[in-house]
C-alpha cells in the first residue's frame, strides 16, 4: 500500500514537470563546471539551459550574490546580456525557470540600480567565453 502511495505522489510531481518542459513552459538550468572571475579572482558559478542557448553567470563577490543572463549567439538566437537585479541563481546543480515572469527581464528601476549592472555595449559574448565590464568598473569573465 505504501508503494502505491509513493508512486501516486511521484506521478503527481513528475507529470506536471514533464508536461511543462515538453510544451516549452519551463526551462531547466544545469550547473556548469566552468570558471567565473571578477577582476581576475575566482568569484562565482555558472548554469546553462537545457538547449545550450544561454548561460546564467552568478557573482559571489557581492552580498547578496548577483546574476547576469547571457543569450549565446546561434542559428536561431542573438547574443544578449541582461542584469538580473535582486534575483540570483541558486547554487543547486539544477533548477527550473518558468515562462511566466522570468527573472532578469522585467526589472523595475530600483532593481536595475542595485548591485552592479553590466555595460552591455562593452560585452564580448562567444560560445564558451563571456567577458564584460560593469558600471562599478569590475571585469567579469566566464568560461566553460
Amino acid at each position: 500500500m505504501v508503494i502505491w502511495r509513493l508512486c501516486a505522489v511521484a506521478l503527481l510531481l513528475v507529470l506536471p514537470a514533464v508536461y511543462s518542459t515538453a510544451h516549452g513552459y519551463t526551462d531547466w538550468w544545469f550547473r556548469l563546471g566552468g570558471a567565473v572571475e571578477v577582476d581576475g579572482a575566482a568569484n562565482g558559478y555558472l548554469h546553462r539551459n537545457w538547449s545550450g542557448t544561454a548561460v546564467i553567470i552568478t557573482r559571489t563577490d557581492l552580498q547578496p550574490s548577483r546574476s547576469y543572463f547571457v543569450s549565446l549567439p546561434g542559428p536561431t538566437t542573438r547574443k544578449a546580456l541582461a542584469y538580473c537585479g535582486t534575483w540570483h541563481a541558486p547554487r543547486f546543480w539544477v533548477f527550473p525557470i518558468g515562462d511566466v515572469n522570468p527573472p532578469c527581464w522585467l526589472l523595475d528601476d530600483s532593481e536595475a540600480q542595485t548591485g552592479d549592472p553590466p555595460r552591455a555595449q562593452k560585452a564580448s559574448i562567444q560560445p564558451g567565453l563571456v567577458e564584460f565590464s560593469t558600471e562599478h568598473g569590475k571585469t567579469v569573465a566566464a568560461s566553460w
